[in-house]
């Protein structure tokens, strides 16, 4: 027994003394050639050793390189495919003789990696991964691996720390060049189950478009025993971009939430407690993907204030018009609805804004609550306070044919018209308080499409207000002027308004033809009608308004007796970008005759009628004779 405590501590001290003076005895850098010969024969490459390496073995096993670089594939513009100024990497020995791996912090420095896809499509690694794929197949077939979990779950790291590391990615084929720059990571020590300090910042270069975002990250990160959940905790993000595609030239953002990944089964994606700040917005809420292969999306967020106008391409502006916005509309032709897309949404969300400008429009209170789900999409969205009045609506979108049908009902209340069009469009031809219901159908997947297939109906009405370009005063001087022989007042060109007290009427749509024929306006002075239809592809307009004087408004007017009664009728043609409104002359001359024209009918059939009497009666009274 004694001989062989004897023994086992002859063997630990010749151990302890090998352990000791291993490093002593041996010097890595003796056998640089050959680490350099096995990598050309495995590779290819050419690897240059040009700092020394260091060896440690109690009580850590270490090893460190330091100016160390791969040459790049051939054909390759780039010198190098990798470079690196120093690593270090260390495992603690006693541990392992229990199958325990404790790494100590793994330090990079100073790495430069090249990237790169020549116009032929091959990248500059397309080489080496032939080669580890060989490798890797012929391993397998010499031993079996344990579970990766059970594996890691015996491995303890120190932690990481990253510095000035660098990755190019250069592809000739698409002409496009990205750099991910000082990049900086320092982590905790990595203990599963327990949360881990993770510091990262890098910065983006991006050639195509021509942008720079600069990021850094902050959170307590928190790995399952089995590598499966990333349980990122207090995470907060910090965005600085700046660039062409940035709306503005340039953006800040800030993000806070807390972020758990779960790989297992499906997949899912949680962001808990979401905050992103980022101009004069803030954005609150929560979302959560889960399936990744069929992402179901579910989502509650709510924006403070946003101007989405401020993220949108900027719009031109015509000289001598600055006010007046221009927006181009989509070509006829474009496809506007992804079918396959809408067919492949799976999602459940509201997202309320407190305060929205789009498109020069303002409101505040809006919701949308978008529900797709089997090829059918499906929004609700509400404004409660919209110039004045409030607005809501629902629009489907179904999918599931090879026709898109779009189905929208929509109803506002007590809107400001006039204030609406001039902050859309800079300015407006109508004014009042309007109140829209419209129910609408339509099929396909482009404008022209949509207008040919729109059927439905609306109705709307309007109180208190006035439409430029239709003067009823002035069209009623000019019926005057034409009852009193003066023609040339048909032609004149009005540029007024009319001021009405009630306008309302109702639509129907048939096809993109749009027909209406309850118009009903209700001036001071003048009563209106109108019927008629305009059709939305081709936007021609046939439309007839009827003006008829409920009383004078002054006394020039009243001593103009000969329209007190009549029925003007006013003719609207043209397009929707150029109508033209002139009298109906021949109409209303017709009209201002009528009483005169029968009475003369009525003369002529009396004399018409005595003729034939006073012939009828001498060929009588010859029968007569004859007959006796």
């Amino acid at each position: 027994m004694g001989k062989r405590i004897k023994i086992l501590v002859g063997l630990v001290f010749i151990i302890v003394v090998a352990v000791i003076a291993l490093p002593v005895l041996i010097d890595p850098n003796d056998y640089k050639e050959e680490i350099q010969a096995a990598v050309k024969e495995k590779t290819g490459r050419d690897l240059s050793i040009n700092g020394d390496l260091s060896l440690s073995v109690f009580p850590w096993i270490g090893v460190g390189i330091n100016d160390v670089s791969l040459s790049n594939a051939k054909g390759f513009k780039a010198e190098y495919f990798a470079e690196i100024k120093q690593a270090k990497v260390k495992v603690k020995l006693l541990p392992l003789l229990s199958q325990q791996v404790e790494v100590s912090t793994v330090v990079l420095k100073g790495m430069r990696l090249n990237l790169a896809k020549n116009k032929a499509g091959r990248s500059n690694w397309d080489d080496m991964a032939q080669s580890s794929d060989k490798d890797s197949q012929q391993s397998a077939s010499v031993k079996g691996g344990a579970a990766p979990s059970a594996a890691m779950g015996a491995i303890a790291i120190g932690g990481l720390h990253i510095v000035d590391a660098n990755i190019t990615w250069h592809d000739a084929s698409q002409g496009e060049k990205y750099s991910l720059a000082d990049l900086d990571l320092t982590t905790d020590a990595l203990s599963l189950g327990q949360p881990m300090g993770i510091e990262l910042a890098f910065t983006v270069d991006s050639s195509k478009p021509k942008a720079t975002i600069r990021l850094k990250l902050d959170a307590d990160l928190v790995i399952n025993s089995t590598l499966n959940t990333f349980d990122f905790q207090s995470l907060t993000m910090a965005i600085d971009a700046v660039g062409d595609p940035v709306p503005d030239g340039a953006m800040k953002m800030d993000i806070a939430s807390h972020l758990i990944v779960d790989l297992a089964d499906a997949g899912s994606l949680t962001l808990n407690l979401l905050s992103i700040k980022f101009d004069d917005s803030t954005l609150s809420g929560q979302a959560s993907v889960n399936n990744f292969a069929q992402p179901a999306v579910k989502f509650d967020l709510t924006v403070d204030t946003i101007n989405v106008d401020r993220y949108l391409p900027k719009a031109t502006t015509d000289s001598g018009q600055s006010k007046k916005r221009t927006t181009v509309p989509p070509a006829a032709a474009v496809v506007l609805i992804p079918l396959q897309i809408i067919r492949g949404l799976n999602i459940d969300g509201v997202f309320n804004v407190g305060a929205l400008v789009i498109n020069g429009l303002k409101a505040q209170q809006a919701s949308v609550n978008v529900l797709a789900n089997n090829g059918v999409l499906k929004s609700e969205q509400s404004i409660k306070k919209f110039y004045s009045g409030s607005y809501a609506g629902t629009t489907v979108v179904d999918a599931r044919q090879n026709t898109a049908k779009i189905t929208v009902k929509e109803k506002a209340t007590g809107i400001n018209v006039e204030l609406l069009l001039i902050d859309l469009l800079g300015e407006s031809p109508i004014a009042g308080v309007a109140n829209i219901k419209a129910d609408l159908t339509t099929r396909g997947n482009t404008v022209l499409a949509f207008k040919s297939a729109l059927n439905g109906t609306a109705e709307f009405s309007f109180n208190d207000g006035t439409v430029t370009g239709v003067d009823a005063g002035a069209l009623m001087k000019q019926a005057q002027a034409v009852l009193n022989g003066d023609f040339a007042a048909a032609f004149a060109e009005g540029a007024g308004k009319t001021a009405f007290s009630e306008m309302s009427g109702t639509v129907r749509m048939t096809n993109g033809l749009v027909n209406n024929n309850d118009l009903l306006v209700a001036t001071p002075w003048v009563n209106i009608k109108g019927a008629g239809t305009a059709h939305l592809v081709s936007e021609k307009i046939d439309y007839q308004l009827t003006l008829q004087r409920t009383k004078a408004s002054s006394v020039e007017e009243a001593d103009s007796e000969d329209i007190k009664n009549m029925l003007i009728p006013v003719n609207v043609a043209g397009t929707f970008n150029n109508p033209s409104i002139s009298l109906d002359v021949k109409s209303m001359v017709m009209e201002s005759q009528k009483a005169k024209i029968e009475e003369k009918k009525q003369e002529l059939k009396d004399i018409f009628n005595k003729k034939i009497d006073e012939k009828l009666k001498g060929k009588v009274g010859d029968l007569l004779k004859g007959l006796f």
